[in-house]
């Protein structure tokens, strides 16, 4: 098991998305588990929906706004007072709404940077407290948007851009105490969030421009999880990588 003993938390898994798959594979090599979501009945969901997948898990299910410092704060102390270490962070909640730009309120934009950019800077500044005397690894989700742009993304891809910045930021300053950052960034995973925000029409001219030929499930994702949660990645840190079946190269 890759990842026996180590102590994991996973914001954004409540939900049938990355996040729980993340959580599951860790169960599976070895891992203490935190489930978070945003929502009492999805966190509750997904304990009782972990409790009959993997009955033998260790973890916990907490609820987390990762826009309010004080969830953030309760989170991180509540796992540590459960193992009493903190070994793995991956930021993960997120939202992903399409609206034109000319459509788009000061709200809009804030409500999508709050969450997914400054979420994921909340939650690592906290991880740092837990991390610094025996280091860490931690996973940022982002995604190819960050980098290449969509239409009616505005917000979300402004976000991932966020995230990209600090993840090579971070991965310089924590390096010393022995803290890795990294973010993995899909390309089109068919989660609920994505049928949500594309028609048939859009998803399919997309699978058509991907070389493998269709779009990722979260298990498709799940062994880059590990493997950056892993001491197998050890020398790993600042990268971004890009899991998107060929879409952009």
């Amino acid at each position: 098991m890759r990842l026996k003993d180590k102590v994991a938390i996973i914001t954004g898994s409540s939900t049938t998305g990355i996040g729980y798959a993340v959580a599951k594979s860790y169960v599976n090599e070895g891992a203490k588990v935190v489930i978070c979501g945003s929502k009492e009945e999805d966190t509750l969901n997904a304990k009782k929906r972990m409790e009959t997948e993997c009955p033998n898990a260790d973890f916990l299910a907490i609820k987390v706004d990762v826009t309010k410092i004080e969830d953030v704060e309760n989170l991180f102390k509540k796992t540590y007072e459960k193992w009493g270490k903190i070994d793995i962070l991956v930021n993960n909640a997120g939202i992903a709404p399409a609206k034109p730009i000319e459509n788009m309120s000061d709200s809009d934009f804030e409500l999508v940077m709050n969450i997914n950019a400054f979420g994921t800077f909340r939650c690592t500044r906290e991880a740092i407290k837990y991390m610094k005397e025996n280091g860490g690894s931690i996973i940022n989700t982002g995604s190819i948007v960050g980098i290449y742009g969509s239409p009616h993304q505005a917000a979300y891809t402004a976000s991932k851009a966020a995230i990209n910045g600090l993840t090579k930021s971070n991965a310089k300053e924590l390096g010393k105490y022995k803290i890795r950052v990294n973010t993995i960034a899909p390309g089109v995973v068919m989660t609920d969030m994505v049928k949500d925000n594309c028609d048939d029409t859009t998803i399919q001219r997309l699978n058509m421009m991907t070389p493998l030929g269709r779009g990722a499930t979260t298990e498709d994702l799940v062994g880059m999880y590990i493997h950056l949660a892993s001491d197998e990645s050890v020398f790993t840190t600042g990268t971004i990588i890009n899991i998107d079946g060929g879409l952009v190269m």
